[in-house]
């Protein structure tokens, strides 16, 4: 990939945000490494997709790379990845960093920074290198009234974990202590009386995995229980196609049009900066600790 800043589609790329993207692209390679040596699928996702589709690469206005896997191929890679991986190449996972939620993974470069002023205060100790996000694909319930019960639990669990971590982030002095954050980590205190946060993860993946049968739908249901916009025709993931991307190819659903159709609707209509994260820190020459240290 060129490096030097560009305009593409009336928006200016600079020179940063494509060492950015280089560092991703790098992280994907790893990713389809992994993938090819074990027979694993994975999909283009979202605005990545969006990307490939409609730009051929990224979208201009965009800042990272999301894919998705069936779950079954997204646990397997999860362990391969934890066995396989050398630094400065981690797996960010709610079993490989505690206190990482359960709902999807992270694949990150810790010789590099890339983080949101959220994200540091939510998971001060966290790992916060460039990353990849990695979705699981889950079967939906056929049973509306099986969905809607699944999705009630996830969203109960997901809140639960939600306050252990507004807890975790009041202990950093630096995090303002809202009504709402106070009336979470309180609510949190009372929780730990019965339960752990790893235990909460266990039974979030267990309940997002409860239907074992071939469904019609699938979706990513650990992430956002209960939106239409993030479930799917079984059939749009039947085969694989491969899409020009940068320099490369990426991996994508092979009627990628209606996938994109169901979760942004009109998508060959350009909305500028829709995709784009708020206030992301990065660097692709500073590794995260070096970084937050020179931000104290």
């Amino acid at each position: 990939m060129e490096l030097n800043e560009e305009v593409r589609d009336g928006h200016l790329v600079t020179a940063e945000t494509k060492k950015l993207w280089a560092v991703q692209l790098d992280l994907l390679d790893r990713l389809e490494k992994i993938c090819k040596k074990h027979g694993l699928k994975y999909y283009a996702d979202g605005g990545t997709l969006l990307g490939a589709v409609r730009h051929k690469g990224f979208i201009p206005w965009d800042d990272d790379i999301d894919v998705q896997m069936f779950v079954d191929d997204f646990e397997a890679f999860c362990r391969f990845a934890k066995e396989e991986l050398e630094p400065p190449y981690f797996l960010q996972y709610w079993n490989t960093e505690k206190g990482f939620y359960p709902w999807h993974a992270k694949l990150r470069r810790s010789d590099t920074t890339c983080f949101s002023q959220w994200e540091l205060e939510m998971s001060p100790g966290g790992n916060h290198g460039i990353f990849i996000d990695i979705f699981p694909l889950y079967n939906i319930p056929d049973s509306a009234a099986k969905y809607k019960w699944q999705t009630i639990r996830l969203k109960a669990l997901q809140y639960m974990f939600k306050c252990f971590e507004t807890d975790r982030a009041l202990k950093n002095s630096s995090v303002k202590a809202t009504a709402t954050r106070r009336a979470a980590s309180g609510l949190w205190k009372l929780i730990s009386l019965f339960t752990s946060s790893d235990k909460i993860c266990r039974r979030y993946l267990s309940v997002a995995k409860c239907e074992k049968g071939r469904t019609k739908k699938v979706g990513v249901t650990s992430y956002t229980p209960g939106y239409a916009k993030y479930t799917w025709d079984r059939a749009l993931f039947e085969k694989t196609v491969d899409l020009p991307f940068e320099d490369r190819t990426i991996s994508a659903p092979y009627k990628y049009e209606e996938r994109l159709t169901v979760q942004y609707g009109d998508w060959k209509k350009i909305v500028k900066n829709a995709a784009n994260h708020s206030a992301l820190h990065f660097s692709a020459d500073i590794p995260y600790k070096d970084y937050l240290k020179k931000q104290k």
